[in-house]
């Protein structure tokens, strides 16, 4: 239970209706525990007298006797008997309400949670996604907060009743033993609560250990089928389709497993509680009857032993909830709790427009220990247009990276008019730069929103302003809808070509100083990329860019080329002087690396994220 009171401070949102379902809770509470045993121990013994001439009334019984007692004998039936619906009636109303307030306010928590669970995977650094499935990821936001949500919504209401109802039964309890002494031995069977509670918690352990495996699994089963979903080429390709079948079924069969245990673990707590409790209630009528108790006492000791062993079978149903929810909350605090590597500065500078230079000061830098830049010393002028080049692995993506800010330099530092990016705002630093991988992400929407992403207030006409620039006016007119047409999940309903020229009117609408393209022409046919070269030709100036380049096509835009290996800079230069001076530059052009034909096949460059 401590490891879920943290989030309650989300109730401060919905305080007055959490308090009214407490305030219901407690209604419901007293009209089961007491109100109900009440029945059985004063209002039937008025209405079923004993054999006895003069039957003997206890205190209240003669309180209401005597002031009831001039109605006369039918309308003192019809309102005593009238008790028993007002009873359940309030009980009814009540739980009701509880149950509904007490679900409105957990659910608004959970809702709040995973809000906050987003926010915090929109912060995170590149790297925590790097080294995690977006599978799984998106099985702890959806799948363990919604487990979540069944604690907090199931559990919370009872919380509050089953307590009280237990307190209001053992209050009753009290009273008839107050009543009459002889009850003092009949209520000693209660000690069986204790061996109850030592039940749920034995079950609660094992729950909660198979529990946590069950939706680890989970994440898996998520992460694989998110992956199987998105790659249905190659599959198909490969054949893999009877694979990926039998891993599947593997995987189901290992939740399977879990499951039932869960389930046996679950299922374990109602009636192992039910024997305990009835060997208990067995040795009260024992007890009771050689103590001289009496039908009368016997109905509210029925009443009242009943309505105390009912919540405590409850309260473990709720243990069972909390110890999966446990399991829940584990996951989801791996995100909530993750640290974000790319602090932002305590009192940020403001970061101007570029208009000098972009500096590395001796910078390295190494993932989980292996090293992928080397004292990196350089820099680059305002407007100069660098193509990055070099062997797979070599440093080419990193060193890009390091731009935004996807990553921090290990050693060094990288500078913007002499400004340390670690200085800035991370906000600030991108909204200098403009992307455009070499294979771009359509969001769910019309064409014309993926390219507003590079302005979000751009207006229709600056929408299709750019979107002439990056030769794709025509295309997206040719569309069912234009514009509005939308582009389906990852734009699946776009070629390869059309979807890098929608990334390029991105980049053309967002006009920023700093341009990185990952082999932005390398998904497109040759007539496409005449036209889009041309489009980035008059791109690329006046703005800093930096090309990671495998095509001879996309360097001759580039005014200077840097060649890595092994997370060095070999050679600095023009693709002129670099031909006939440099062996490892020259080696990679007659290797075909850096073809100086458009029809040549080239070799996948990597991701502006991922080395």
């Amino acid at each position: 239970m401590k490891r879920f009171l943290p989030y309650y401070q989300h109730l401060r949102a919905v305080k007055w209706p959490f308090a009214a379902g407490v305030i219901s809770g407690l209604i419901y509470a007293v009209a089961s525990g007491a109100g109900i045993p009440l029945m059985s121990k004063i209002v039937f013994p008025i209405l079923f007298p004993s054999k006895k001439d003069k039957p003997e009334l206890d205190g209240l019984q003669t309180f209401i006797h005597d002031r009831l007692s001039d109605l006369g004998h039918d309308k003192l039936l019809l309102i005593i008997c009238l008790w028993i619906p007002l009873t359940f009636l309030i009980r009814a109303i009540s739980g009701y309400a509880n149950a509904y307030l007490i679900n409105y306010s957990g659910l608004r928590v959970v809702e709040a949670i995973r809000v906050d669970l987003f926010v915090k995977l929109q912060t995170l650094p590149i790297s925590f996604f790097k080294k995690n499935k977006s599978g799984d990821l998106l099985a702890r936001l959806m799948s363990d907060t919604d487990i979540l949500r069944q604690v907090i919504a199931g559990a919370s209401s009872d919380l509050i009743k089953q307590p009280a109802t237990l307190l209001s039964s053992m209050g009753f309890l009290v009273y008839l033993a107050w009543q009459n002494h002889s009850l003092f031995a009949a209520i000693i069977p209660l000690i069986s609560i204790p061996i109850c509670v030592l039940v749920i918690r034995s079950v609660g352990k094992k729950l909660a250990a198979r529990a946590k495996q069950l939706q680890k699994k989970g994440g898996g089963l998520t992460a694989a089928l998110s992956e199987s979903l998105q790659s249905p080429l190659e599959i198909r390709a490969y054949n893999l389709q009877q694979r990926q079948i039998a891993n599947f079924r593997l995987r189901i069969a290992e939740i399977l497993r879990l499951a039932l245990k869960v389930v046996r673990y679950k299922q374990a707590i109602s009636p192992s509680i039910e024997v305990v409790a009835s060997i208990g209630f067995a040795a009260a009528i024992y007890m009771g009857v050689k103590a001289g108790m009496v039908l009368e006492d016997f109905l509210g000791l029925f009443g009242a032993l009943f309505m105390a062993y009912e919540p405590v079978k409850k309260l473990g149903m709720i243990h069972t909830l909390f110890s999966q929810g446990g399991a829940s909350i584990e996951r989801i605090e791996y995100i909530l709790n993750e640290d974000d590597t790319l602090n932002e500065p305590e009192t940020p500078i403001t970061l101007p427009p570029l208009r000098k230079a972009i500096r590395f000061e001796n910078v390295s830098f190494a993932y989980l220990d292996e090293p992928v830049l080397r004292e990196v010393d350089l820099e680059i002028p305002f407007g100069q247009v660098v193509a990055l080049v070099g062997p797979s692995g070599a440093g080419k993506s990193t060193f890009a990276n390091l731009v935004p800010r996807f990553y921090d330099p290990g050693l060094g530092r990288i500078t913007i008019d002499g400004i340390d990016l670690r200085s800035a705002l991370k906000k600030d630093v991108r909204a200098q730069i403009a992307v455009v991988p070499q294979m771009p992400a359509l969001f769910t929407g019309t064409i014309a929103e993926n390219i507003r992403i590079g302005k979000l207030d751009a207006t229709d006409e600056e929408v299709q302003a750019a979107a002439r620039k990056a030769h794709a006016h025509e295309f997206i007119l040719a569309q069912d809808k234009g514009y509005d047409t939308e582009v389906g999940e990852r734009g699946e309903s776009l070629s390869g070509g059309q979807r890098q020229r929608i990334a390029i009117a991105r980049a053309f609408l967002k006009n920023a100083p700093i341009l990185i393209l990952d082999e932005a022409t390398s998904a497109l046919d040759s007539e496409s990329e005449a036209m889009v070269q041309q489009a980035l030709t008059e791109l690329v100036k006046g703005r800093t860019t930096f090309i990671i380049a495998h095509r001879f096509s996309t360097i001759t835009i580039a005014d200077r080329v840097l060649v890595f290996n092994k997370g060095r800079i070999v050679a600095d230069g023009s693709h002129a002087e670099l031909r006939d001076t440099d062996p490892t530059y020259g080696a990679m052009l007659r290797s075909q690396m850096l073809s100086d034909t458009s029809t040549t096949e080239a070799i996948p460059a990597e991701s502006v994220v991922q080395e």
